[in-house]
């Protein structure tokens, strides 16, 4: 067997070279040389003090947890490249400190072909001890190992291990003693603290960088007015951060989930689908129960190629990382990298991500904070101006009407009907619809607490589905199909904490109506049944008013046996000249009153004018044509009757200016005045009178023709006798 090469003899100078040796190398630890330039220089400067024919080092990559060969002295052989480090104490626990951590698909205990070297390394690392291997004695761990001499030292720093230093004999046994593995350990020891050093040096300038991009984007996350928008820009910088194909970002609200893709590259189906699956089980085990996909939508960034997510894809998801986004304690969603090529992503990655998505957990619950109240104040804007449109009519079927179709409005709907409960108590009846066939409505008898809409009275809550025509309450299905319903949508409306009635929705095609729907119609039912009571008690009192000017009419026609039944007729005659006019429902309202009301004022003319047989004389003319004052006085005192007023005080005006009690001409006349002033000369001429007998109707025809445009308003005498030909009373 060779000999040993000599050492030097004097120890002086053997202690001198090591020193010398030892403080080069200090001082380019200290210096900004590289570090795989400074390995080499080591391994060198090792050899050559340890008499060695090589040494190398193998680094340990806390990524993919492997034995990466970095650095040599010595002879040129192939030597491992990298080994797999199956021991666990090297792995940091991602998921417990992370939650969700990077995954491969690659199976990180898949069995490999090691070489006797390898695994003699491998074996050793997991070991953490320093070996001393001098050839005497047969030693399994180096069975088919190169070397006849070797030393194996750990490269170990107060926390962790990161790497080998590896020092060889190819051709002699007993080549290194205890002492060169002191000496060899000095050097080891200086190379770990050199590597810990420019890891941490490398991350702190990646933090600063990675710091210094999040600084930007939370500053441009302020100015993002939409979720597409955030998540646009999350991803934007996600793609300079780290590397990725596919990103996907899900979003929690109750039992919905919305999705958006950002897509690369083409994926292929089926890893496409193993993808969707585990988002699926990430986001089971994130909210804890099962939700409901109402949206998916695709993304794309500035510049990026348009491309649908049903294409034929081809690339296949090797690597991924999932992390909830959460806010103050509360889980809000979730977002997933993904990726085409294997070990993609890393523990600082996974630590970029993480921060990053904290970012994005806080703008977007801010953009839905700020969505919510735009939303709420909008809705409450048209709430509030569907409510002064609702109420700015007291008539019962134009409140419904208006009801209908501000509903059919906010939902988007072509078809909707607004049923009341009826006078039994017991039925739904339609009393407003847009959209449905007579023939469908017609045939939809429903009852309380029958089918969907019955169901949705007696529970006094909102019912929504998807399709009608599946579902087992909808009580007509075949009508339902013949109409071609599909989703429905329906709300009580609830007056004093009881239902009173239902607003159903109806669309062609199945609908899953969302919460925030269901909301705004149940609100805006809300006000509808406001409007509806409003109504109903406007109806309750015309009613109540007309019994009252009715007993008023009554009670002036009793003191005139000969005038009875004049003012029912004035009343209607003015109605019918009002209706072919045009008035509005509320002009007409007024005129009927007038009508029935404009001679209340007799009640303070003296029975003696009033039922005197004889020619008047002209102090009770003068007396009986004050009435008109009489009335509108009485008239204005009461408050349901002011509006009415004037019509009364100025119904015996003439339209040259020659009438009393004011000698108002023209237009200066209200129009419901000289409405009634040709119902009440037409009526009173075809009547009896005390004084004479009913004229003939030609008679009168020929008197008021001659009287228009002096005493009448000449268009309304036109339209009057229209009225009275189209009705066959014309003679």
């Amino acid at each position: 067997m060779p000999e040993r090469k000599s050492r030097p003899a004097n120890s002086t100078e053997q202690t001198f070279e090591r020193l010398s040796r030892l403080s080069d190398l200090s001082m380019a630890l200290s210096s900004g040389v590289d570090l795989v330039e400074l390995l080499k220089n080591m391994a060198k400067s090792a050899r050559e003090a340890i008499k060695a024919d090589e040494i190398y080092f193998m680094l340990l990559d806390r990524e993919t947890f492997e034995l990466c060969f970095t650095a040599f002295s010595g002879s040129k052989r192939k030597r491992p490249n990298q080994i797999r480090c199956l021991d666990r104490r090297t792995i940091i626990n991602s998921e417990e400190e992370f939650g969700f951590a990077p995954c491969s698909t690659e199976s990180m205990t898949s069995e490999e072909v090691l070489s006797a070297e390898a695994l003699l390394l491998r074996n050793a690392f997991s070991c953490r001890q320093r070996l001393l291997y001098t050839g005497e004695m047969h030693d399994p761990l180096f069975k088919d190992a190169p070397f006849k001499s070797a030393m194996i030292i750990p490269l170990a720093t107060n926390t962790q291990c990161v790497g080998l230093m590896v020092v060889g004999n190819i051709g002699r046994t007993k080549a290194f003693n205890v002492n060169d593995l002191e000496e060899a350990t000095v050097y080891a020891n200086l190379a770990a603290m050199k590597i810990e050093h420019s890891g941490l040096l490398q991350e702190r300038e990646n933090r600063i960088r990675e710091m210094e991009k999040l600084n930007i984007l939370a500053k441009r996350f302020s100015s993002v007015q939409t979720l597409e928008g955030l998540i646009g820009l999350s991803f934007e910088y996600l793609a300079q951060l780290i590397g990725h194909d596919l990103g996907i970002v899900c979003l929690f609200k109750d039992d919905e989930e919305t999705r958006y893709f950002v897509s690369r590259l083409p994926l292929a189906p089926a890893s496409l689908d193993s993808l969707t699956g585990h988002i699926d089980d990430i986001s089971l085990k994130i909210r804890g129960k099962p939700a409901r996909i109402t949206r998916c939508q695709q993304l794309f960034l500035p510049g990026q190629n348009a491309m649908s997510m049903d294409k034929v894809f081809r690339r296949k998801i090797q690597s991924f990382m999932t992390v909830p986004l959460t806010v103050q304690g509360k889980n809000i969603g979730l977002i997933n990298l993904s990726a085409t090529r294997q070990k993609a992503f890393n523990r600082e990655h996974l630590r970029t991500f993480t921060t990053l998505s904290n970012l994005l957990s806080t703008a977007i619950e801010n953009v839905k904070i700020r969505l919510y109240l735009e939303r709420r104040i909008d809705e409450i804007s048209v709430l509030f101006e569907i409510s002064q449109s609702i109420t700015s009519t007291l008539v019962l079927d134009e409140v419904l009407d208006s009801i209908v179709n501000f509903s059919m409005e906010m939902m988007n709907a072509l078809r909707c009907e607004l049923r009341l409960l009826d006078s039994t108590g017991e039925l739904l009846e339609v009393r407003a619809s847009r959209g449905l066939s007579k023939s469908f409505l017609s045939s939809t008898a429903i009852k309380i607490g029958e089918g969907i809409i019955g169901s949705c009275f007696s529970q006094r809550l909102p019912i929504s589905v998807v399709d009608a025509r599946k579902d087992p309450r909808t009580k007509y299905t075949s009508l339902v199909k013949r109409e071609k319903l599909a989703g429905l949508l329906a709300v009580p409306i609830m007056q004093r904490g009881r239902p009173i009635g239902v607003i159903t929705i109806y669309t062609s095609k199945p609908r899953d109506f969302s919460q925030d729907e269901i909301d705004l119609l149940s609100t805006f039912a809300s006000q509808a049944s406001i409007a509806i009571e409003n109504a109903q008690l406007y109806a309750e009192m015309k009613r109540q008013y007309l019994s009252m000017v009715m007993a008023l009419a009554a009670a002036i026609e009793a003191k005139d046996s000969y005038t009875h039944g004049h003012s029912t007729k004035v009343m209607e005659y003015a109605v019918k000249i009002g209706t072919e006019l045009g008035l509005t429902e509320e002009e007409l309202e007024t005129v009927r009153y007038a009508g029935l009301l404009h001679d209340i004022g007799k009640i303070g003319i003296k029975d003696v004018i009033l039922t005197k047989q004889e020619r008047l004389t002209s102090e009770e003319i003068e007396e009986l044509q004050r009435h008109p004052e009489y009335g509108a006085s009485i008239m204005e005192r009461v408050e349901i009757l002011k509006e009415i007023a004037p019509l009364t005080l100025y119904h015996h005006e003439r339209f040259d200016g020659t009438g009393y009690p004011l000698g108002l001409k023209g237009d200066q006349i209200p129009l419901g005045a000289r409405i009634l002033a040709v119902a009440d000369t037409y009526d009173a001429m075809i009547a009896d009178r005390p004084y004479r007998k009913a004229f003939p109707f030609e008679f009168v025809r020929q008197e008021m023709k001659k009287a228009a445009g002096s005493q009448l308003d000449p268009e309304i005498v036109k339209v009057f006798f229209e009225i009275l030909k189209r009705e066959g009373i014309d003679k």
